[in-house]
C-alpha cells in the first residue's frame, strides 16, 4: 500500500457495485477457487430471519475463477479498506487472503490481491444446496440494498458481457433458473430490477445487433435465450455442456 500497488479482487457485486474510488481496475482471474452461491445474507440482499444468497469462493485446485481487480488510490486507500471492512467483514461475514491474480492480458504479470471470503465457520454461511433451492431462495429474497435477483443478474450480465468465452456452470444455470420460478409465479423482472436495468440492457442489446448487422445470422446470447425463453441448452457447445454442475 505503500507503494500505491495495494489490490482487491471482486467476484460477486464488487464487480459492478465497488462503491469506492479506485485508480485502475483490470479484468482477470484467479485460480484454486470456484465461485458458489453458498453464503448467506441478512444485511442487503436479504432480511434477518430470511436470508438472501450471494457469492463466496470455495477452494478447488483445479477451479479458476473471473472477475474484477480493483488498484486503490493510495490517497484514500484506509477510508476504501475500511468501508470494505464493514461492508465485505461485519456486516457480510467475510475474511481476507492474499492471492495471486493474473490480468486477462496474459502479457501482464500476475498482482498480489487481497480476496475477501466466506468461511463456513461464519454465522451466514449456508453451504451447498440444490440449485433449484439456492433460485426459490434468490427469488423470494430481498433486502436494504435490494432484490436478489438483482445481484444474480448484474453478476451475470457482467460476466457475459467482460468474459463472453468463459463459461460458469454455477452461475449460469441458476439464472436459468430463476428467470423459470419468475415466470411461474408471475413476476415482473421490472419490478425487481427497475426500468433503468431494463434500458440499459436493451442498449447492450442493440448495440450488439448494430455491430454484428453485417456478420452472418448467429444463435442468441445466453442472456436473450435466458430472459426471453429460448432453449438455452440448445445454443451451449456440447464441450461446455459436459461442465455443468448440478
Amino acid at each position: 500500500m505503500e507503494r500505491g500497488e495495494m489490490w482487491v479482487f471482486g467476484y460477486g457485486s464488487l464487480i459492478w457495485k465497488p462503491g469506492f474510488q479506485y485508480q485502475d481496475s483490470k479484468p482477470g482471474f484467479i485460480r484454486g477457487y470456484v465461485r458458489r452461491f453458498w453464503q448467506g445474507n441478512d444485511s442487503h440482499r436479504g432480511i434477518p430471519g430470511k436470508p438472501g444468497r450471494v457469492a463466496t469462493l470455495i477452494e478447488d485446485k483445479e477451479g479458476i475463477t473471473w472477475g474484477r481487480a480493483f488498484q486503490l488510490r493510495h490517497e484514500d486507500a484506509i477510508p476504501s479498506l475500511e468501508y470494505l471492512n464493514n461492508r465485505e467483514s461485519k456486516l457480510g461475514g467475510y475474511v481476507t487472503t492474499i492471492v495471486q491474480f493474473q490480468p486477462r492480458d496474459l502479457k501482464d504479470p500476475p498482482i498480489p490481491v487481497m480476496l475477501y471470503i466466506a468461511l463456513p465457520s461464519n454465522r451466514m454461511y449456508l453451504g451447498s444446496a440444490p440449485l433449484q433451492d439456492i433460485a426459490d431462495q434468490i427469488v423470494h429474497s430481498e433486502g436494504p440494498s435490494g432484490h436478489n435477483v438483482e445481484y444474480l443478474y448484474r453478476l451475470a450480465d457482467y460476466m457475459r458481457e467482460t468474459f463472453p468465452d468463459v463459461w460458469d456452470a454455477h452461475l449460469y444455470t441458476l439464472e436459468l433458473l430463476v428467470k423459470a420460478r419468475l415466470e411461474e409465479n408471475n413476476i415482473s423482472l421490472q419490478h425487481l430490477m427497475g426500468e433503468k436495468y431494463l434500458e440499459d440492457l436493451d442498449l447492450t442489446r442493440h448495440s450488439l445487433d448494430d455491430t454484428n448487422s453485417d456478420s452472418a445470422p448467429s444463435s442468441p446470447r445466453p442472456d436473450v435465450a435466458i430472459r426471453n425463453g429460448f432453449d438455452f441448452a440448445s445454443h451451449v457447445p456440447p464441450r461446455k455442456l459436459r461442465c455443468l454442475d448440478l
